[in-house]
């Protein structure tokens, strides 16, 4: 699985802009290897939108941006509604159940997000860790 995480600064007169520039990206329903998308506004950093999708994998993320992306950004009209924009991309690393993730996305009512960082020698013990919790969680 491919994601893609979006961090958007909109100021305060352009919400209801940007909000209505995001329904243009339902087009991405129709292409081969998108997953999903979803999106909202930081509870934290009120004027902070942040966007998660999920593809296949890269090569189907890499034909939409070289074939599609740039028709959908124009038609979107997005372009002037938000005044930074970050990207970030992610491949997934491990599923920490059983359970495909495609599943929750499918089938789930609530998605938490964690964006952390992880400093490359600590890696392993944060992967062992976060199982760890998650185990525990379930069994209780």
């Amino acid at each position: 699985m491919f994601i893609k995480w979006i961090k958007c600064q909109v100021k305060e007169e352009n919400k209801s802009s940007f909000s209505n520039a995001q329904e243009g990206w339902g087009e991405l329903k129709q292409l081969d290897g998108f997953i999903g998308q979803i999106g909202g506004w930081d509870k934290n950093i009120p004027f902070e939108a942040g966007i998660i999708s999920f593809w296949r994998d890269d090569r189907s993320y890499q034909a939409f941006m070289e074939q599609q992306h740039d028709e959908i950004f124009e038609k979107s009209n997005q372009r002037n509604t938000y005044s930074n924009i970050s990207v970030h991309i992610y491949e997934k690393m491990f599923n920490i159940s059983t359970t495909d993730m495609t599943d929750f996305l499918s089938k789930g009512s609530l998605l938490r997000v964690a964006d952390c960082f992880v400093e490359t020698n600590k890696q392993l013990e944060f992967k062992r860790m976060q199982k760890e919790v998650w185990n525990k969680g379930m069994k209780a």
